[in-house]
C-alpha cells in the first residue's frame, strides 16, 4: 500500500505490529501501554493510542482493564472480509484546512471492517473527471473488494460514482440528482438554528454570516435555517448580511470589518473554523470595546479538542467512531448487495459552549 495514501493512524498501527512480530509476541503476551507506545513510535499518546484502539478493533490487541494492554487472537487469524479496501476520496483543500477526516471516523470504519485497508485518495482541485474515472476504472479491474467514503465531492465525482454501482457512501451532502448514493450528514437546519438562537440570546440584533466561497448542497438548508429562525425571532431581511469567502486571511478580515461597520452586525456566525479564526483577529484588534465583544459562533470546527476553542461551536451527538462504523456498515449493506434502509442519515448536533 502506498505509504503516501495511508492515512498516519494506519501507519502508526502497522508499526505496533512490526514491533509485535520483531519481538515475536504471541497471543496473550502483554504488550506496551499508551505511553510506551507514544515513545517507541515518537508521537504523542494521544495518536499512540488512537492507533492502539485501531488495533483493538482489529482484533490485534486486547486491552483490560486495570491489567494492561496484550496481545490478542488476531494477530495470527483471518476474518472473512465483505470489503478488503476502502478508499476515502477527500477534496485535499478541506483536508488541509478543516480535517475532514479525523482518526476517529478510521477507528470506527476499521471497528466494522477490522481487516480492510484504508487509503486517501485526494481530489483535484479542479476537473477531477478523469481522475475519478481513472480510479474508478482501476477498482473494476481489482480482484478484492472496495468501498468508497465520499468527503466534501464535487457533483461530477458523485454523479460518476453512482453510475459506477461500486459500494460508495457520500460523507457529507449528496447534490440534487443524487438519489441512488446513501449519504450521512449532520443536520444542517438544526445547525442554523441552533446557532442563530445563541446569537439572538445573547442580545445581537443584526447579524453577518461568513460562509465558504465554494457552496456546497449542505449550506442552502443551513442558510435556509438561519433565515427562517430569524424571522421566527423577530429579526427582518435587512438584519441579515450573508458573505461568500475563500480561505484567505485578508479577504475575511476586510469583509467582517465590512458586516461590522456597514451592515452593523452584532452578532457573527462563521460557517468553518479558518473564517472564526480570522474573523476573531479583526474583532479583537479593534479599539471599540463593543466591537472587541461581538459574539461569534461557528459551524463547523477541525480542532481536536474543541473544549479549547474560545466561541459556542455544533458538535454531532454521536462520537466519530460511531460515525466511522456507520459508513463502514453502509458499505458492507452494499457489498453484500442490499440498498441501505435509510438513504440519507441526519446526524444530531448540539451547541458545545466554552469553559467560562
Amino acid at each position: 500500500m502506498d505509504s503516501s495514501k495511508t492515512p498516519r493512524v494506519i501507519q502508526l498501527a502497522e508499526q505496533i505490529m512490526a514491533d509485535i512480530a520483531g519481538r515475536g509476541l504471541q497471543s496473550g503476551d502483554p504488550y506496551l501501554g499508551t505511553a510506551e507506545a507514544a515513545r517507541m513510535l515518537g508521537v504523542s499518546t494521544t495518536s499512540a493510542n488512537r492507533a492502539m484502539q485501531l488495533l483493538v478493533q482489529r482484533n490485534i490487541l486486547n486491552r483490560r482493564q486495570k491489567r494492561g494492554t496484550f496481545v490478542a487472537d488476531g494477530i495470527h487469524g483471518e476474518t472473512q472480509r465483505t470489503i478488503d479496501r476502502v478508499h476515502l476520496v477527500v477534496n485535499n483543500t478541506y483536508l488541509s484546512t478543516e480535517g475532514m477526516m479525523a482518526d476517529g471516523v478510521i477507528v470506527g470504519i476499521q471497528s466494522v471492517l477490522p481487516h480492510a485497508e484504508i487509503e486517501f485518495n485526494h481530489l483535484p482541485g479542479s476537473d477531477d473527471t478523469a481522475w475519478v474515472s481513472e480510479l474508478i476504472a482501476k477498482t473494476a479491474r481489482s480482484q478484492q473488494a472496495e468501498g468508497f467514503v465520499l468527503a466534501r465531492s464535487s457533483l461530477t465525482s458523485q454523479r460518476l460514482f453512482q453510475a459506477s454501482g461500486l459500494p460508495t457512501v457520500i460523507f457529507g451532502s449528496r447534490f440534487p440528482s443524487i438519489h441512488a448514493l446513501p449519504s450521512i450528514d449532520r443536520d444542517h437546519i438544526a445547525a442554523g438554528r441552533l446557532l442563530t438562537k445563541s446569537l439572538v440570546e445573547h442580545g445581537a440584533k443584526k447579524l453577518g454570516v461568513l460562509m465558504r466561497s465554494q457552496v456546497l448542497p449542505g449550506d442552502h438548508p443551513f442558510l435556509d435555517s438561519i433565515w427562517q429562525t430569524s424571522a421566527e425571532l423577530g429579526l427582518t431581511p435587512s438584519d441579515l448580511a450573508i458573505r461568500f469567502l475563500p480561505t484567505d486571511d485578508q479577504a475575511i478580515q476586510h469583509a467582517t470589518r465590512d458586516l461590522i461597520h456597514q451592515h452593523g452586525a452584532d452578532g457573527l456566525i462563521c460557517r468553518s473554523q479558518p473564517l472564526a479564526e480570522s474573523a476573531s483577529k479583526t474583532i479583537k484588534t479593534s479599539k471599540q470595546k463593543k466591537i472587541q465583544e461581538t459574539p461569534i459562533v461557528v459551524s463547523d470546527v477541525y480542532s481536536r479538542n474543541q473544549a479549547k476553542l474560545p466561541w459556542p461551536t455544533l458538535r454531532t451527538t454521536d462520537s466519530s467512531e460511531s460515525i466511522g462504523a456507520k459508513l463502514a456498515e453502509i458499505l458492507v449493506e452494499q457489498a453484500q448487495g442490499n440498498a441501505p434502509e435509510i438513504a440519507v442519515r441526519r446526524l444530531d448536533v448540539e451547541l458545545n459552549h466554552p469553559p467560562a
